[in-house]
């Protein structure tokens, strides 16, 4: 036994090297479908998952391809291999934030009627550009309405209100304004109803502009040509404060703040669209990821980028690749959308880019429609 024992040494030493690569890629595959996984069923449902799950949706599909290669090549395990990479694979699809139809669509047409609806994050307004410039880009969309966030400017390491009206009546003279907290709204079409969502329940802000904190939705009703439609204009509380040390209670007590601060928001939202019987365009920044059960929020409405926008809508960061989709746009489903296009601003206007819609209302009812 002592002579076997020695004389199958060497044959065992000889089969370590190659039996530990397919050990460590598997280990990797069962880590990343474990992950996968959790992002499907905690994402939007736990907060302490809004400090954790933040790869680039992409990832979702980029990962599992660069497993594949490897291993359909060891010898050891390759089929368990291969099978946990697929999995990962198919469970992450819904999650990558890609829309491969619109390869398929090609270039839709627009009715020369159609609403034309801009949707931007603009980072503190004009606070890093140059005014005239910035009030140029706006102006170059012509767009019949604007859904704009961050109307404000910033004092210290805090938001501060901005009263820029005067210019704006000037550079968009014949539009109608709407402006609460952080958010403006401009219509070519007469503004029929204004109201801020402004939920009880919430802690309070952390600055000292409370406004800012507490209406993250701005809802307006305008007529288009004797039909209603209801614009919210919507950002919704950070996942997480990214100045934070991760490894400091501080930290994970600002993520629950903030979960909390959320959930309240989208309540407060999803009671309004509930009661609501106009068409809606819903758009804003949502710091909203693809896949998450922040979606949940929002059935009911369709994504305009899954009817009719390019097959990776991300919005940020404008620097460098843009990998999150943190800016979306939803309609009700009486509402046609014709096309849905993402455009980049010159990059020290803001770091989101802008969505831009065209979209046609439901006719109104005809006398032999009505009841």
């Amino acid at each position: 036994m002592t002579r076997t024992a020695v004389l199958d040494a060497p044959e065992a030493t000889r089969d370590a090297p190659r039996v530990w690569p397919g050990r460590l890629l598997l280990a990797v595959a069962l880590l990343w479908a474990l992950f996968v996984a959790a992002r499907a069923v905690l994402s939007g449902r736990w907060w302490g998952w809004n400090g954790i799950g933040l790869a680039p949706p992409v990832a979702h599909l980029l990962v599992p391809l660069a497993l594949l290669i490897p291993a359909a090549l060891i010898r050891r395990g390759r089929r368990l291999a291969v099978g946990v990479v697929l999995a990962s694979l198919l469970l992450g699809s819904w999650q990558t934030g890609l829309h491969p139809g619109a390869l398929l669509r090609g270039q839709p047409s627009v009715p020369a009627d159609a609403l034309k609806v801009v949707n931007w994050n603009t980072f503190f307004w004009d606070e890093d550009s140059d005014t005239d410039d910035f009030y140029a880009y706006l102006k170059s969309h012509s767009a019949d309405v604007y859904l704009l966030q961050e109307y404000q400017n910033r004092r210290g390491h805090e938001p501060a209100p901005i009263d820029d009206l005067a210019r704006l009546r000037a550079e968009f003279p014949g539009y109608h304004l709407a402006t609460e907290g952080e958010f403006l709204t401009l219509s070519r079409y007469p503004i029929t109803a204004v109201r801020a969502l402004r939920p009880s329940g919430l802690a309070p802000p952390d600055t000292s502009w409370a406004d800012y904190w507490n209406i993250r939705v701005l809802r307006t009703d305008i007529d288009v040509d004797g039909r209603t439609l209801s614009l919210y204009n919507t950002h919704l509380p950070d996942l997480l404060n990214v100045d934070r040390n991760p490894l400091t209670p501080a930290y994970h007590r600002s993520v629950k703040q903030l979960s909390d601060r959320r959930d309240i928001h989208f309540r407060a939202l999803r009671e309004d669209l509930d009661a609501n019987e106009h068409p809606v365009v819903l758009a804003g920044d949502l710091n909203v990821l693809p896949g998450t059960g922040d979606l949940r929020w929002f059935d009911g409405l369709r994504d305009t980028a899954e009817l009719a926008g390019p097959v990776h809508p991300a919005t940020f960061p404008v620097r460098g690749p843009a990998l999150w989709r943190l800016d979306w746009a939803f309609v009700s489903p009486s509402v046609e959308l014709h096309r849905q296009s993402v455009e980049d601003p010159p990059a020290e206007h803001s770091t989101h880019k802008l969505i831009d819609l065209r979209l046609s209302l439901p006719d109104l009812p005809t006398e032999k429609d009505r009841p």
